[in-house]
């Protein structure tokens, strides 16, 4: 992956579960701020099922938009290739190097989450 620093909400069960996978990729992350919300973040990725959005999490992505960050979704209910082949045009055309992660709790139920992360390099 070409992100230097990932921010999770460290304690959210979505954000638990990427943890263990950030660390054997040696990739910096930290507990994402919601009171300093876009400090040295260029961007935002959503990981959501079928397209569906918690509120608070879209609440975020209004703050994303309103500040004029880029903003990337994916689906971990779709091809994994596209969603690999996304990811990294994405970043790579956003020049994204900070990036937010976020998901519902709920994901991690979701076999295709763990197949998602471990294929992302």
């Amino acid at each position: 992956m070409k992100i230097k620093k990932i921010q999770l909400r460290i304690g959210s069960q979505f954000g638990k579960f990427i943890v263990p996978y950030l660390e054997n990729h040696h990739l910096e992350f930290s507990d994402y701020d919601t009171d300093n919300e876009d400090a040295g973040i260029d961007g935002m990725v959503i990981f959501n099922e079928n397209q569906q959005v918690l509120k608070d999490i879209d609440d975020i992505k209004s703050s994303f938009d309103r500040n004029q960050k880029p903003v990337h979704n994916i689906d971990i209910n779709g091809t994994l290739q596209v969603a690999k082949s996304n990811l990294d045009l994405w970043l790579e055309r956003n020049r994204c190097k900070s990036v937010l992660f976020v998901g519902a709790d709920g994901l991690v139920k979701n076999p295709n989450l763990e197949r998602l992360f471990s294929n992302l390099k």
